[in-house]
């Protein structure tokens, strides 16, 4: 599908008037086009926050009507609308655009291509906001105006009036689904794990939402240690990858001088570029393999715009990762409490507990739960061998207790806590990483992860 330019359509809808969709509302005004707004919700919070027009705008509150959709010329579409939805998917048959706030972009900048900043784009079902934000400061610290956005908090739109030449985008599956015309200097798929499985039919469909980043892209960086990671269409020699292994036999042909790995020397793990050690991984502020993959690939991808490894060391020394994910909240008589609320699925808690469990050389206890969007918990078994105990709560706790011989059951976080702390030797760790999202006992991971600090400040008040 080509998109033609915003004045070849008459009747232009934005759907879902949340954060993304309020932007997109905002950029049509500028853009001197007064859509008509559809929201699912009967009251949308986001109607209060509409800018003033000289003319009301048009609202559609409630379920999507059939004469009200196949009406609108091109459909712009927010992230959280499930695409399946019939009347979108009969908007689709009659050859409506549905686009997002991505293609948006891309037919902005495509207006005024000489001044168009370069784009670098990521995403995973892990990692995703702690690369982003890495490769933002990485570039930042270089002195280039680079911009941050899209999942990670401020809609891409937003980023227009920033004064950037180079866009740092965390991109969703969801937000993929709808990008077809983003061009992107490169593109990165960090891994692919069950989540979202109450919008997708399988992990097929899930990882091939995550394949159309590289769509529009002119590299590709990949994880080695993940085949879903991998580009389909892109050739090798536009191919870049970073694994746990030295990445020097990866079988990516003539490019192994531009891989990035892992070498074990005498005094531990470093991170490798073309083979050879780069820096310790000791001398880093993140810890975990998982944490070192991450480096790995923003490292990758900041090389695609001219920063060469080397420089970018000082940033990534004391770059300390992000709140709520895997974050050291206190050390109480010799135990640590880390708050990686931000675990949502199972692939987010097996990186958490694989990447820390060496460091811990007493108990390893494990606090889980919630709503686990349909993951198959099975799936987590390995993982939760690694624990010496778990404690769950919320939603799905029965179902993540079903894959261990015993589990603690608990109402709350300041009664995980309590367990937890009774649990405890010197030397142990205590993990909040939920493997599921928090909306069944919180407003969202954030909340979550403050009401288990504020729990465990409580505990040793």
């Amino acid at each position: 599908m080509h998109l033609a330019s915003l004045d070849k359509y008459q009747n232009i809808a934005v759907v879902g008037l949340g954060q993304t969709g309020l932007s997109v509302v905002r950029y049509l005004l500028s853009q001197g086009v007064q859509p008509v707004l559809f929201d699912t919700r009967e009251q949308p919070p986001g109607v209060a926050q509409l800018p003033p027009t000289p003319a009301p705008l048009e609202l559609h509150t409630g379920p999507l009507q059939v004469e009200h959709i196949l009406g609108m010329d091109l459909l712009i579409v927010s992230p959280g609308i499930d695409l399946r939805t019939p009347v979108l998917q009969l908007a689709a048959d009659a050859a409506i655009p549905i686009i997002g706030d991505m293609d948006l972009l891309a037919l902005h900048w495509a207006a005024a291509p000489d001044a168009a900043p370069v784009m670098l784009g990521i995403t995973g079902s892990n990692g995703k906001s702690t690369v982003t934000q890495l490769l933002h400061d990485i570039l930042a610290e270089q002195g280039m105006a680079v911009a941050m956005g899209g999942n990670i908090g401020i809609p891409v739109l937003d980023l227009l009036a920033q004064p950037a030449n180079i866009y740092v985008l965390e991109l969703s599956s969801f937000q993929l689904e709808l990008m077809q015309q983003l061009p992107l200097r490169g593109a990165t798929i960090l891994n692919v794990s069950d989540d979202h499985m109450d919008r997708y039919h399988n992990l097929h469909d899930y990882s091939h939402a995550k394949q159309r980043i590289y769509l529009n892209a002119d590299v590709a960086v990949w994880n080695r240690e993940q085949e879903l990671t991998a580009p389909v269409y892109i050739p090798p020699s536009r191919q870049r990858t970073f694994g746990a292994d030295t990445g020097l036999a990866d079988g990516i042909g003539d490019l192994t001088h531009a891989q990035f790995g892992l070498l074990r020397q005498a005094d531990g793990l470093w991170l490798a570029y073309q083979g050879k050690p780069l820096v310790a991984a000791h001398e880093l502020a993140l810890s975990g393999i998982h944490n070192l993959l991450n480096v790995q690939a923003a490292l990758a991808l900041a090389e695609l715009v001219g920063v060469k490894p080397t420089a970018a060391l000082a940033t990534v020394k004391q770059f300390r990762g992000l709140a709520h994910r895997c974050e050291l909240v206190a050390e109480q008589q010799g135990v640590r409490w880390v708050n990686d609320s931000k675990a949502t699925n199972i692939g987010a808690a097996e990186a958490a507990i694989q990447g820390l469990r060496a460091s811990v050389s007493g108990k390893l206890i494990l606090i889980a739960g919630g709503d686990g969007k349909g993951a198959d918990f099975s799936a987590f078994k390995p993982a939760l061998a690694q624990v010496d105990h778990l404690i769950v709560l919320g939603k799905d706790a029965e179902r993540i207790a079903q894959q261990v011989e015993h589990a603690e059951r608990v109402k709350d976080l300041t009664q995980a806590v309590a367990v937890a702390a009774s649990l405890a030797t010197p030397g142990s760790m205590v993990l909040l990483s939920p493997a599921c999202a928090s909306l069944d006992m919180f407003n969202n991971y954030q909340q979550r992860g403050d009401m288990f600090r504020a729990a465990v400040e409580a505990y040793y008040g």
